[in-house]
């Protein structure tokens, strides 16, 4: 939930940057994000669906140590990411969260020219209805992370699980994705990197409403292309999810699909 920018001299697409793989530069870069969740449940034989938008616009900033011309693996990034502009909005009849109060928000810490975040911390303030903490390391886990060896072809899998509990709410989730460099291309006349990701996911959970009990499972798959520009500039992305669950309450089965489509771009 993020945006970035950057400058440095433009190399030819078949050039991999001074590390000898992808990896991420010294810069600062702003970015727009625009999202938007389409949600379509079935009760009682009757449809319903709304759709969810959410547009951000961001500034990254990453500094190497010193005045340090030329990374290595073991070196790392000062990096400071700020949200500058925030909107949520909807058609459906459900009060959404005040993000508005987030404006503004930093998010500082280090990070290996890989992406690998290593530490993190906001100047946020603390609770007002806002779940700030997902947004804060949504915000510091901008970047896609790849592996210190990634160069043309490479091809790795990341598996994650999550259990989350708050205010009555259990939730597990497990994902596995499996990302591959698959060429290059142009971006906004950069040459770049394309890295591929596919990803399935599987969720379940429950949650305590109005004294019943409700739970939910379901499954999704997503797919994904990032840019990464062979200077070391993340140029953006585009992504796809979508996720199908069965909602059960106090004895009633809700069918409920949800699609969720990304675009980040770099901001000239």
């Amino acid at each position: 939930m993020i945006i970035v920018r950057l400058s440095a001299a433009l190399l030819v697409a078949s050039t991999l940057p001074a590390l000898g793989q992808i990896h991420y530069s010294p810069s600062v870069q702003r970015y727009r994000l625009h999202t938007t969740v389409e949600r379509t449940q079935e009760q009682n034989g009757q449809k319903t669906s709304g759709v969810i938008t959410n547009e951000q616009q961001v500034t990254m900033s990453l500094q190497a140590p010193g005045a340090k011309g030329t990374l290595t693996d073991k070196d790392t990034l000062q990096f400071v990411v700020t949200l500058d502009s925030v909107n949520l909005s909807s058609n459906l009849a459900a009060q959404l969260p005040d993000v508005g109060v987030m404006r503004g928000t930093k998010v500082s810490g280090v990070m290996l020219p890989s992406g690998k975040v290593l530490s993190f911390n906001s100047d946020t303030k603390p609770a007002d209805g806002v779940d700030r903490a997902d947004i804060v390391a949504s915000m510091a886990h901008f970047l896609l992370t790849l592996p210190t060896t990634a160069g043309a072809n490479t091809t790795w899998t990341d598996t994650t699980a999550q259990n989350l509990s708050k205010d009555g709410t259990t939730i597990k989730t497990s994902t596995i994705t499996v990302s591959k460099v698959v060429g290059d291309t142009t971006v906004a006349g950069q040459p770049a990197w394309r890295v591929h990701r596919a990803s399935t996911l599987v969720i379940a959970g429950t949650q305590a409403q109005s004294n019943q009990q409700i739970s939910m499972d379901g499954t999704g798959t997503g797919e994904a292309m990032y840019y990464i520009g062979t200077n070391g500039v993340y140029l953006g992305s585009t992504s796809t999810q979508t996720m199908n669950e069965t909602v059960k309450a106090a004895g009633i089965v809700i069918p409920v699909t949800q699609t969720a489509k990304s675009v980040v771009t770099i901001i000239k």
